[in-house]
């Protein structure tokens, strides 16, 4: 894993379940902090999300960057 020496605001997509049992996608808020790779050997994000008061670090395919730039 490489580490950003600025981490970034960004959002991921994730898939929540509706009333009607289908799948919706939402975007949620996370902090990109590293790059690394996934199972497949590809590139991918190292994100840090929070919910409910804790914070949980993810790897994720591809992230919606909210500022303008380039993270490397």
């Amino acid at each position: 894993m490489f580490a950003l020496p600025t981490p970034y605001i960004a959002q991921r997509q994730i898939f929540n379940e509706t009333d009607n049992g289908g799948m919706k996608a939402e975007w949620q808020n996370c902090r990109v902090i590293g790059i690394s790779k996934d199972d497949d050997g590809e590139p991918a994000y190292v994100v840090e999300v929070y919910h409910n008061g804790t914070s949980s670090l993810a790897i994720e395919p591809y992230v919606k960057r909210l500022e303008r730039g380039n993270p490397l």
